[in-house]
């Protein structure tokens, strides 16, 4: 049998048994990049940029069918939810991939009956108002005066105190701590002069 005859490179002109399969850098420099070759990195970059505007989109119609269905029921196994909606599964999959992106749902895996399942939750959003506190920066304490003056961010038993502790420096025991959360319930300031205690 006759050896393949070689073929040579007009860019970089090596030889090569199949000229087809030869990626050149050299064309590569000349020509640029073929348009249809595009690197992993790019390909990455642009699944990316399309799963962030999936997640600040609007619900198609569909989408906001489905996510009325779970708002009704809250929570909902995905094999029921494919019943309820008439959806093919590969269709509800990405309407529930969409959903999950703009935090409407949780989505977690739950073992039923021996095989796994999509158990699809609804994420509940609660609108919570934030005043402005104003910092006198000319106080020595207005960091303690950011965080109410929670005793733990200056106990001097800060490195003793765990959970395994059975009375003394436990958080679960702690009388500062427990002080600190009533004063703070109550809307009080809360002062503790631990060199006091130390004493």
């Amino acid at each position: 049998m006759a050896k393949k005859k070689k073929e040579v490179c007009p860019f970089c002109g090596n030889s090569f048994a199949y000229l087809s399969r030869h990626k050149c850098k050299v064309k590569e420099r000349v020509e640029g990049p073929e348009e249809d070759e595009k690197s992993d990195a790019k390909r990455r970059l642009e699944r990316i940029e399309e799963r962030k505007r999936e997640g600040v989109r609007g619900l198609k119609k569909d989408e906001q069918m489905v996510f009325k269905h779970i708002k009704q029921l809250k929570n909902i196994y995905f094999d029921d939810l494919l019943e309820i909606t008439n959806k093919q599964r590969i269709e509800l999959d990405n309407i529930l991939d969409v959903l999950s992106l703009q935090s409407k749902i949780r989505v977690t895996r739950e073992l039923v009956e021996a095989s796994w399942t999509k158990y699809i939750t609804l994420v509940e959003s609660f609108d919570i108002k934030v005043k402005d506190r104003k910092i006198d920066r000319q106080k020595n304490d207005f960091i303690l005066d950011i965080f109410s003056h929670q005793p733990c961010l200056i106990c001097p038993f800060a490195r003793k105190c765990n959970n395994t502790n059975l009375d003394q420096f436990n958080p679960k025991h702690c009388p500062w701590l427990s002080d600190w959360i009533k004063s703070s319930l109550e809307g009080k300031p809360y002062y503790i002069n631990f060199e006091g205690v130390i004493d």
